[in-house]
């Protein structure tokens, strides 16, 4: 799934491969359409909850990328949210599905 989202007031976009709780997550922070930063976390040999929802997942890697790369986001307060329309690209059962 190639998808993006909005946390504490920036844009995102998420990149998850694999199936859930064991999938492997890339976050870019993207800022104009220019990718700026990235982290990321493989779910299937890095210590994680594997139960968590990939939006969790998202926030933990946000927290993470904004903490090390001290981002002055515009909206600190507000939380996550998927950004309708901007989904790039969805797997289902291992066929993919292009938006």
């Amino acid at each position: 799934m190639v998808r993006e989202f909005q946390y504490q007031g920036e844009t995102f976009r998420v990149n998850a491969h694999g199936v859930p709780g064991h999938e492997e997550v890339f976050i870019i922070y993207l800022v104009d359409g220019e990718e700026i930063e990235e982290a990321s976390i493989d779910r299937m040999t890095e210590e994680n909850d594997t139960s968590a929802p990939l939006e969790d997942i998202c926030v933990m890697l946000c927290d993470r990328l904004i903490g090390e790369h001290d981002i002055a986001c515009a909206s600190p307060g507000s939380g996550f949210a998927w950004v309708e329309g901007k989904v790039r690209a969805g797997v289902h059962s291992g066929v993919q599905d292009l938006h």
